[in-house]
């Protein structure tokens, strides 16, 4: 099972730069240490997470590393022009073919579809559309296209890749998994996402496609220490701060109050609880995240781990990469 640090951007500081550049620092250490992947979120008009354009970033840590994959997790297709962003991929894929991996979503919040004149009934689909469109512009010469959202005739982009890349999805919808079933798709699972869940999910998938095993990854927070204790008062404490961080970042962007809605709130609150983030969470000591990690792995194929650091400073961040690197890893 691989290793992955799960990137938010978070401000901790109320200082959106050094937001920025300490998540890169963390990268570049959790490469140190030796995690296989990195992943980066999107998140929009958020004083809290600061994750505007993945793939910037993305392009950035590809220059700044060596070894570590970086992915997306993931590109909200609904609000990009197919056309240019295949033409980013393909710019990023011919200097760092193998590293980057291409993560995608829908996006979770109506504030994102309101703002950027997309229905919210249909992003789904045009994700799927999007999609698409992507892959047979970075691989076919000439590309005519006639869709529900999207057209062009005899494009032809630069560069081209050299071989068909796999679509990371960051969904646990019933067509995300006919995408993983029958096509060249990975699914991400969220912080939240419980075992019985994850149950769910590999039955559905099953019931897709037998013949095939489901590449899955799946995000959780983690904080290991020494002293039981204090490792579960920090924990929770950190998840409170996170996720009222997050919902309250609604009430102090102009963007958001402006669009506010009773749907948003349901949806935001929902993907945000904290008790459901707890729940699912590796936390304790090296000892007892190894047993977590262990029971998790003996009922589940899981890819990788994209694990996110539940404290509150980027010190306690690094010693918890640290811990789960040397103490509990080897043992996994």
């Amino acid at each position: 099972m691989k290793s992955a640090i799960f990137s938010l951007f978070e401000n901790w500081e109320d200082d959106y730069q050094k937001a920025i550049t300490d998540q890169i620092e963390m990268v570049c250490y959790a490469e140190e240490l030796g995690f296989d992947e990195a992943w980066l979120t999107e998140h929009h008009f958020n004083n809290f997470s600061v994750t505007p354009s993945p793939l910037s970033v993305a392009n950035y840590l590809l220059g700044k590393t060596k070894k570590i994959k970086i992915g997306t997790a993931g590109i909200l297709l609904p609000y990009y022009n197919p056309i240019k962003l295949a033409e980013e991929i393909a710019t990023i894929k011919a200097y760092d073919e193998d590293r980057f991996l291409y993560g995608i979503a829908k996006g979770a919040f109506a504030i994102y579809d309101k703002t950027f004149n997309v229905n919210a009934l249909s992003n789904r689909e045009l994700m799927f559309e999007v999609n698409v469109l992507i892959h047979r512009l970075l691989l076919e010469e000439r590309v005519t296209f006639k869709g529900k959202f999207f057209s062009c005739e005899d494009i032809s982009i630069r560069p081209k890749v050299k071989k068909p890349i796999t679509t990371f999805i960051a969904s646990e919808s019933l067509e995300a998994l006919e995408k993983c079933a029958k096509e060249d798709f990975s699914l991400i699972g969220s912080l939240a996402l419980s075992k019985e869940k994850i149950r769910d999910i590999f039955k559905t998938f099953d019931s897709f496609n037998s013949q095939k095993e489901l590449s899955f990854r799946v995000a959780r927070g983690i904080n290991i220490g020494f002293d039981k204790k204090e490792i579960e008062k920090e924990t929770k404490k950190s998840a409170e701060i996170f996720l009222k961080s997050m919902l309250l970042s609604k009430d102090t962007n102009p963007t958001l109050v402006k669009l506010l809605t009773k749907e948003y709130l349901e949806i935001r609150e929902n993907l945000f609880d904290k008790n459901r983030i707890l729940q699912n969470a590796i936390y304790g000591t090296p000892k007892e995240c190894v047993e977590q990690i262990k029971e998790l792995k003996s009922e589940f194929n899981i890819e990788a781990l994209l694990l996110k650091p539940l404290v509150s400073s980027k010190k306690r961040a690094k010693e918890v990469l640290d811990l789960y690197i040397n103490e509990v890893k080897p043992y996994v």
